[in-house]
Parts: C-alpha cells; sequence; structure tokens
C-alpha cells in the first residue's frame, strides 16, 4: 500500500514514519518542506519525499497516485493577531485544499485526516472551536468532503487529544513543566484544574499502524475516532506524576496565571469506537510515558 504523510517532520510524523518503516509499511511517501531536516530524522530509510515549495508538487502527487492519505500537517498557535491568522488559514485551509485537488486525480482510496479536541469546548458531541487554529481544523471538513463528491474516497476523521512523550520543539504543558524543574525562579502556570486526556505519542504511531491496516473495515464515506486513553487527568496531577518520576520538584507558581477566554476544562476521548472498529486502545500509561519522557531528554537530540 502506497501511504502519502503530510507533517511528517513534526511531533506526531517523526514518530509516526519509523513505527511504519519497522512495521513493514515501507512504500512511503513524504510531503515535506526541509528535505535536510527530514534525512537527519529518517536516516537511510528508503523513502520518496516531494518537496510542497516546488511549483510542481501537486503534479507529483498525482504521479506517486497513492492508496491512503494520512494527513497530520498543521500550523498551530493561539496568537490572536492578522499575520498568524493569514498564516493559520493558509497551512490548515489553503494547503489541504490544493492536496485535495490534486489527489482527486488520483486512485486514493483513503484519506485519513486529524483533527484536535479543542474543535470540542464543551465536549465532544457539538463542534464549537476555543481558537482560530481549531476552528479551521473543523472548516475543513466540508472542503474534504466537497472532494469527495469529485472522486470516490473514504475520509476518516481522527480528533487527537492531548498528545506528550517525547521532545517537542513547539512546547506544551508537560513541556513547560519540565523546564520548570529546572528553573531558578518560580514559572507562572494556571492552577492546573484543566483535566486532559494526555495520550503518549508511542500510541498514537500504533493506533495509526492498526487504522492502516483495518482500512478496508471502513466502507461508510465518513467516520470519526477519538483518540485518546478514555482516561483524564488534571494538570495539577500529571505534575505530581512527573515530580515522581524525573525525581525532581516542579518550580511552579499555580494559579500565577489565568486561564484563557474559552480554555478547555474537560477534554477525555470517547474511545469505545477504537476498541470496537479496530481492536485497539492506549497501551502506554502516564508514569510509564513520563518515563519515556525522560529518557528522551537524557539524550542528545537529533539534529533538526
Amino acid at each position: 500500500m502506497k501511504i502519502i504523510i503530510t507533517g511528517a517532520t513534526g511531533f506526531v510524523g517523526k514518530t509516526l514514519v519509523p513505527f511504519l518503516y519497522g512495521n513493514g509499511m515501507n512504500d512511503l511517501c513524504l510531503l515535506i518542506r526541509d528535505a535536510e531536516k527530514a534525512r537527519n530524522l529518517f536516516g537511510e530509510r528508503n523513502i520518496q519525499y516531494i518537496n510542497v515549495l516546488h511549483p510542481d508538487w501537486r503534479e507529483q502527487v498525482i504521479a506517486c497516485n497513492p492508496d491512503a492519505v494520512v494527513h497530520l500537517a498543521t500550523l498551530f498557535n493561539t496568537r490572536c493577531d492578522a499575520e498568524s491568522a493569514v498564516e493559520i488559514i493558509r497551512s490548515n485551509l489553503v494547503f489541504g485544499t490544493l492536496l485535495l485537488e490534486a489527489l482527486a486525480q488520483t486512485k486514493c482510496s483513503y484519506f485519513i485526516n486529524t483533527g484536535t479536541f479543542t474543535e470540542f469546548l464543551y465536549g465532544a458531541g457539538e463542534y464549537f472551536a476555543n481558537n482560530l487554529y481549531s476552528a479551521t481544523k473543523t472548516a475543513f471538513r466540508p472542503i474534504i468532503q466537497f472532494y469527495q463528491t469529485q472522486s470516490s474516497w473514504k475520509c476518516i476523521n481522527v480528533v487527537i487529544y492531548s498528545p506528550y512523550g517525547r521532545r517537542n520543539q513547539q512546547k506544551k504543558v508537560l513541556d513547560f513543566m519540565v523546564d520548570a524543574m529546572h528553573a531558578a525562579e518560580p514559572v507562572n502556570f494556571t492552577k492546573g484544574e484543566q483535566v486532559l486526556d494526555f495520550i503518549h505519542v508511542d500510541d498514537i504511531a500504533g493506533f495509526f499502524h492498526t487504522l492502516l491496516d483495518r482500512l478496508p473495515v471502513f466502507r461508510e464515506p465518513y467516520t470519526q475516532l477519538h483518540l485518546g486513553t478514555g482516561q483524564g487527568h488534571s494538570i495539577r496531577e500529571v505534575g505530581a506524576v512527573m515530580e515522581t518520576v524525573f525525581q525532581r520538584k516542579i518550580n511552579a507558581c499555580w494559579g500565577g496565571l489565568p486561564y484563557r477566554k474559552n480554555e478547555t476544562m474537560y477534554a477525555v476521548a470517547p474511545v469505545a469506537k477504537n476498541l470496537e472498529r479496530l481492536g485497539w486502545k492506549a497501551k502506554i500509561s502516564l508514569p510509564q510515558g513520563l518515563g519515556i519522557l525522560k529518557e528522551e531528554l537524557s539524550r542528545p537530540p537529533v539534529l533538526s
């Protein structure tokens, strides 16, 4: 099966690509912006690359003629300014639309899109984005559905919850807590009452491998799956576990930051469909995942 992956050098992608390759899914084509970064991450593996900065990248996608696409590429930030808005829309809507335009001219059978739990401010049943990034993820789905009318692929939308577990250049709350362990002065955090579903990136890679392996079970035009552990932990709870695993105190001022407008206070994945349709559930507990993160951070980073 020929698989195109976007966002391959991002946080999830750089774990997913070696995992798929090492588990027999090695007919991969990566859509990238930085060939040197990709080579540093993936070494001498026999992988095809398409540079999306090249003028004819869409023609290369058509020539690649994939069976399935895993669309991980995204631009995330929570800034509220005109420049950020343009960048987010260009990355999350314009690029995705151009990709779909090319795929409509191929034999692609499955388009696996990725969403975010922050599209569901009040729970997993109804869309209500808590920032522009989340809104663009929701806005992209009708565009996918339109292009389905021009082709015959099945769409599987995977809503990813709170990923963690390895070095992350785009830092999130757990990464800032690790930094705070080494801070001379207390670092301001919110009160940490948010209950989130923290899923290890290795589990995310395992999920996508299982999904790709069992794509034929999805016969309906559109399916949505929520990718998490099904268990919630408050940020303060995670901080306490982290202090035990790392054997170091987080130098935090809890409550030093106010909650943001539209802060997500509860987001735990409804995971029953993953078990029912794929026979899959997360394997890595929070202490195990934080242990993997600790080990990862003890090693020199891969140049990228």
